[in-house]
């Protein structure tokens, strides 16, 4: 694999995005923030507007020459295969309604995939962050202890868990789950837990072996996925396409990137 970032950019990374989780949790706390509507009707906030400026400068400092997309900046086109994909705050509506499910997420892509990730979630388990490494590794990062831990977990592929633990986005319907799962699993039929998380946080629990299946069958956008797509790829799991027509779900190839309108397809990770 080849090294994108040198493990000093990736440290100013990092820092950065604890630097921007502290301007979302002091509005979070303090509900300073104003709501505006956009073209596509979704709420956005003043801070998601804040953060991205933030971002987009710092960012441009670290790695001046790679370009940046952001979901609050207008920019959508690079000329070339290399640019950092950035949403400033994934989970505006967990930000705005209270929840503490939400986070930052910057991604590299390159040549339509994505090659390094972080996500910064700052209310969750007192400041977490998982991001890749310099040498390709997942590493956690917990801000409130200033620790950090090389996930080394050992992935059991082709092996089957005894219970399928899902994790999906919270306004999953049910009855969609058990029909993904009638069709794919029908052993699991009677022996499976369901968990509902909002933004990019639902990575953590397959990274770190707390889920097995992820499920998105609702919208997203390619930087709410691509971040913990790139640390996904480095452990072997891969976010594939899934169609759904006449009542019938279909598995396609892998999630792909720098899309002309940047909407992903839904999708399964399989962790096992």
């Amino acid at each position: 694999m080849l090294n994108y970032l040198s493990q000093q950019q990736i440290n100013a990374i990092l820092d950065l995005s604890i630097k921007a989780g502290e301007i979302a949790t002091q509005a979070f706390k303090c509900k300073n923030f104003d709501i505006f509507v956009k073209n596509d009707n979704s709420k956005v906030s003043d801070v998601d507007f804040a953060i991205s400026q933030l971002i987009s400068i710092e960012l441009s400092k670290i790695c001046p020459n790679i370009p940046i997309i952001c979901e609050e900046n207008e920019l959508r086109h690079v000329g070339g295969n290399l640019f950092f994909l950035i949403d400033p705050i994934d989970g505006t509506s967990s930000f705005i309604n209270d929840s503490s499910e939400f986070c930052i997420n910057i991604a590299l892509i390159d040549n339509n995939e994505p090659v390094f990730g972080l996500i910064y979630a700052p209310l969750i388990e007192g400041g977490k962050a998982i991001f890749c490494d310099q040498d390709n590794q997942i590493i956690k990062y917990n801000h409130q202890h200033k620790k950090l831990t090389k996930i080394d977990k050992i992935f059991n592929f082709n092996q089957q868990p005894k219970t399928l633990k899902i994790i999906t986005s919270s306004r999953t319907k049910d009855t969609d789950i058990d029909l993904f799962i009638q069709q794919f699993f029908p052993n699991f039929i009677n022996n499976f837990s369901v968990e509902k998380l909002s933004s990019a946080i639902k990575f953590f629990k397959i990274i770190e072996g707390e889920a097995n299946l992820y499920l998105h069958f609702r919208r997203s956008m390619e930087w709410d996925t691509a971040s913990g797509d790139a640390m996904l790829r480095k452990i072997g799991y891969k976010l594939r396409v899934i169609e759904f027509i006449n009542n019938h779900f279909s598995m396609l190839g892998e999630l792909q990137y720098k899309k002309n309108n940047f909407i992903n397809n839904k999708f399964v990770v399989i962790a096992f």
